[in-house]
C-alpha cells in the first residue's frame, strides 16, 4: 500500500521470519482491534497457522498487560482444533496488550517459531499526552534554531558509488554545535535540470551500523538525503562501531536528559537542522516538495525536524520512538525508552506533532512492545494537520504474522 512501510517490514525480517512452510500464530479479536469502548470485553483468539500440528501438541505461556496495571497470565497446549481464548476489559482509553510464546518439550522458545504480539484498544480517541510540554518549549527550539543557523559551516563532500545507473551520490560531513558533525549521504540523478527535483531527507533507527544511502529515491527523481544517527564516519569497519557502541556512544539517549541542552537528542537535532540547511541550498531542489521519513528514532528525527521546518511538505514515519514518554506517570505500557525525566519533553515527538502543518502518515503496530501503541494513539491525537493512521494487528518492531493485513484508522464517528 504504502511502499515506505514496505520496505519497513522487509528490514525487519532480519528480526523474526517466517518461511512458507513454518508453523506460525495467527490472532484475531472479537471486533475491529481499535474499536472497544471501555468496559467491553475484549477478546483475542490465538490460534496455530500453516501446517500441520505436532501430534504431541505445542506448549505455550501467555501473558495479558493493561493500562491499568493489571497483569494475567497462563499456559496450555495448542492441538488440533483447540485454540486459545484470552479474555480482558480496559476501564480507561489505552490498550490491551497480549503476549504468547510457543514452547518446546522442554519449556523453552520453540525455534522456527516467533512469539505473537498483539493489542486492542479501547477509546483510542480519547487517548492524550500524559505530562504537559514545558511552558519554554518553543523558546527552548528558537534558540537550538539560531544555534545551528549561526554555526561556522565546515564542510567535506566525497563522491561514493551508487548502485543505481545516471544517479550520483556523495558523502558529507557538515560541521554542527556538539561532539560530531552531521554525516551522511545525498544522492540525486545526473543532469538534473535546476528546480527541478524533489527532496527527501531520511533518518534511521537506533543501531550502531553504517546506514544506507537511500540511494534509491534518487533513481525516482529525488535529491535523497540520508543522515546517521550519531554524526560518526561511514564506510569504516565493524570494529570501528562496535568500539563507539561501547565507548563514546555508550548508552545514547538514555543518559545526560536533565539538561534539554546536554541531551543527545539534542545534538542530534542540530546535526539534522545542519544538514537540513544545506539539502535546501541545492540549486535542483524544485523549493516545493520536501519530505521527512523515519523509523522508529528516525521517525521521532523525521516529526522533530518538520515541526521546526515550514518548508516540509510531508511526513511519513513508521512507529517512531520516544512518543508520550511522560505516559508512565499514568501507568501507559513503557515499551523500551530512556528512564523519563522533565528534560526529555522537548523531545517528545507528541509536542512537535502539535506543530505540523503538512500531512502525515503514520504507520503502527498494534504488536510493538517498544514503541507502544498508546504513545502511537497520543501523537496521532496530538496532530490537528492532514493525518493518515496506517496499522497492521501483529507487526511493529518485528515482521507481522503471514496473515496480518494493513488497514487504515477509520475515527468512530461520535454520535
Amino acid at each position: 500500500m504504502i511502499r515506505f512501510f514496505t520496505i519497513f517490514l522487509l528490514m525487519m525480517q532480519i528480526f523474526f521470519c517466517h518461511a512458507d512452510d513454518d508453523l506460525y500464530l495467527s490472532v484475531k479479536t472479537s471486533k475491529d482491534p481499535l474499536s472497544y469502548r471501555c468496559n467491553e470485553e475484549i477478546v483475542f483468539t490465538v490460534s496455530v497457522k500453516n501446517g500441520t500440528l505436532p501430534e504431541e501438541g505445542i506448549p505455550y505461556i501467555w501473558f495479558l498487560y493493561d493500562e491499568d496495571n493489571q497483569t494475567q497470565e497462563g499456559k496450555g497446549i495448542f492441538r488440533k482444533d483447540l485454540v486459545l481464548q484470552v479474555t480482558g476489559k480496559l476501564f480507561k482509553p489505552g490498550f490491551l496488550y497480549l503476549k504468547v510464546h510457543p514452547l518446546d518439550k522442554d519449556g523453552k522458545p520453540r525455534k522456527g517459531m516467533s512469539p505473537l504480539s498483539a493489542s486492542a484498544g479501547a477509546e483510542v480517541d480519547k487517548i492524550r499526552q500524559t505530562v504537559s510540554e514545558p511552558a519554554d518549549y518553543d523558546e527552548f527550539w528558537t534558540k537550538q534554531k539560531n544555534l545551528a543557523d549561526n554555526f561556522k559551516e565546515k564542510m567535506r563532500l566525497i563522491p561514493v558509488k551508487s548502485k543505481y545507473k545516471n544517479v550520483k551520490s556523495w558523502y558529507f560531513e557538515i560541521s554542527a554545535p556538539g561532539p560530531a558533525p552531521a554525516t551522511g549521504f545525498v544522492s540525486m540523478p545526473e543532469n538534473a535540470k535546476p528546480r527541478s527535483l524533489k527532496a527527501c531527507m531520511t533518518f534511521h533507527s537506533y543501531g550502531f551500523e553504517p546506514i544506507d544511502k537511500c540511494d534509491e529515491l534518487a533513481s525516482k527523481g529525488y535529491i535523497s538525503m540520508s543522515v546517521s544517527r550519531f554524526g560518526l564516519p561511514q564506510g569504516k569497519n565493524e570494529k570501528f562501531y562496535d568500539f563507539m557502541k561501547l565507548t563514546e556512544l555508550k548508552n545514547f539517549g538514555f543518559r545526560n536528559n536533565e539538561k534539554p541542552e546536554n541531551s543527545d537528542f539534542n545534538y542530534m537535532m542540530l546535526r539534522n537542522l545542519r544538514a537540513l540547511e544545506y539539502l535546501k541550498k541545492y540549486p535542483e531542489w524544485n523549493r516545493k516538495d520536501l519530505e521527512m521519513r523515519g523509523v522508529s528514532m528516525g521517525g521521532m528525527q523525521a516529526i522533530l525536524l518538520a515541526s521546526l521546518e515550514p518548508a516540509v511538505s510531508a511526513v511519513h514515519v513508521s512507529v517512531p520512538w520516544c512518543v508520550n514518554i511522560g505516559g508512565i506517570q499514568e501507568a501507559r505500557f513503557p515499551g523500551h525508552r530512556p528512564k523519563y525525566v522533565r528534560g526529555l519533553d522537548y523531545f517528545d515527538a507528541v509536542n512537535a506533532a502539535k506543530r505540523l502543518k503538512c500531512p502525515v502518515t503514520l504507520f503502527v503496530g498494534l504488536g510493538d512492545r517498544i514503541c507502544p501503541a498508546s504513545g502511537m494513539f497520543a501523537l496521532y491525537n496530538a496532530m490537528t494537520c492532514p493525518k493518515k493512521l496506517v496499522y497492521q494487528q501483529t507487526a511493529g518492531h518485528r515482521t507481522p504474522a503471514p496473515d496480518t493485513k494493513e488497514l487504515v484508522y477509520k475515527p468512530v464517528q461520535k454520535e
